[in-house]
């Protein structure tokens, strides 16, 4: 697996590309509340918090990256972050 560096956060290019589509799909912004709701360190902006979540979720075996981005959209859909 090859690691992607953010913002003083590595994760895994998967990680890191669905982050990125999510980000823009949902047009999260880069300081907001969304690591407390994803129980990721409060210390991450959004963006590290996302990678951080997805590649947690990789890494837990609850997603693989052909079902990582659909079940991400449904957690965060299912989300109050506005």
């Amino acid at each position: 697996m090859t690691k992607s560096f953010f913002g003083g956060v590595v994760v895994s290019q998967e990680a890191d590309a669905v982050a990125r589509e999510l980000i823009r799909e949902f047009q999260i912004p880069k300081l907001h509340n969304l690591a407390f709701m994803l129980n990721v360190n409060k210390c991450f902006d959004d963006h590290q918090a996302i990678r951080l979540w997805l590649q947690r979720q990789l890494d837990n075996g609850q997603a693989n990256y052909e079902n990582l981005a659909q079940q991400a959209r449904l957690h965060l859909t299912s989300l109050d972050y506005s």
